[in-house]
């Protein structure tokens, strides 16, 4: 009798062991698979902008103040609309071109027509003079527009605030040098190593002109493999009494006038055929219609 119960006895603790021993083994997993397990999937929000993760679980960053990310609907507009917004660096620019026909204040912008162009009066109009356009592309805007009567300046920040939402403005050169700069000192946006091919990282990846071998550091390159920082330049080309450079080319407006006597102000270019930034020297013409990204206070 006391032989059985012995046996029993044993079986018992037998039994207890295992019990510990598996609980063990499975709090170990669970540890090990909590260490290993990537926030937000682990994708890179800038190669598909308007879906990545907001850092500090806010809208606008949270503490983080450097850093690439895409922020969806990052700012609204006096119309309403609301545009993705991209961190590069320390400065969060709109991920998207402007397509507001108010200012801040209410004041509607006028539309300008074909054949219609001036140096001092404000205009908008529709990329390749197509409405369908503006959703994707936003409208182009003369300088007059851009600026609501405030004067040229090179500060960073420009201060201007312009045709921009409240609590942005109108980059000027120096802000868009900040810009290049970073993105240039990043390897991941440079291309074969040079710090100023840095444009194909910063266009869309869809409706450029499509280039050929010779041209692997241009938008118009595979443009499937463009947008790395999640900038998203789109092609809209301009305006100037004829449209002109849809698919070939992205041009935006600072602050600065860099010659008083043409009116030319800096405007930098991005460009199908080209692996460099162009614009910020030669400037674009006061009255010729372009693109605007504000960027924020």
């Amino acid at each position: 009798m006391k032989k059985f119960i012995l046996v029993g006895l044993s079986l018992l603790i037998s039994l207890a062991l295992l019990t510990v021993s598996c609980h063990k083994e499975n709090l170990s997993n669970n540890q090990n698979n909590t260490d290993t397990e990537v926030p937000g999937g682990g994708e890179n929000p800038g190669d598909n902008p308007g879906e990545g993760d907001e850092p500090g679980g806010e809208e606008g960053g949270g503490e983080e103040e450097t850093g690439d990310h895409i922020i969806p609907n990052g700012v609204t507009d006096a119309d309403g609309n609301q545009y993705n917004t991209v961190v590069l660096g320390n400065q969060e620019w709109m991920a998207q071109n402007l397509r507001v026909t108010h200012y801040a204040d209410g004041t509607a912008i006028p539309m300008g027509t074909d054949g219609q162009w001036s140096d001092t009066d404000p205009y908008r109009y529709a990329p390749a003079g197509d409405e369908a356009h503006v959703e994707l592309w936003g409208y182009l805007y003369n300088w007059s527009a851009v600026m609501h009567g405030s004067g040229s300046t090179t500060a960073n920040p420009s201060g201007v605030q312009g045709i921009c939402p409240t609590g942005w403005h109108v980059p000027s050169k120096a802000e868009w040098e900040q810009l290049f700069s970073y993105v240039g000192s990043q390897s991941q946006y440079v291309c074969d190593g040079n710090s100023a091919h840095i444009v194909k990282s910063l266009c869309v990846a869809k409706d450029w002109e499509s280039a050929s071998s010779g041209f692997e550091c241009c938008p118009g390159w595979e443009s499937w493999s463009n947008n790395a920082t999640g900038f998203s330049a789109y092609p809209c080309g301009t305006y100037n009494g004829n449209y002109m450079d849809q698919n070939l080319g992205a041009h935006f407006w600072s602050t600065t006038m860099i010659n008083v006597n043409y009116k030319l102000v800096a405007a930098p270019r991005f460009y199908c055929f080209s692996p460099d930034i162009s614009g910020l020297t030669a400037g674009g013409q006061v009255g010729t219609a372009i693109s605007l990204r504000c960027v924020k206070d």
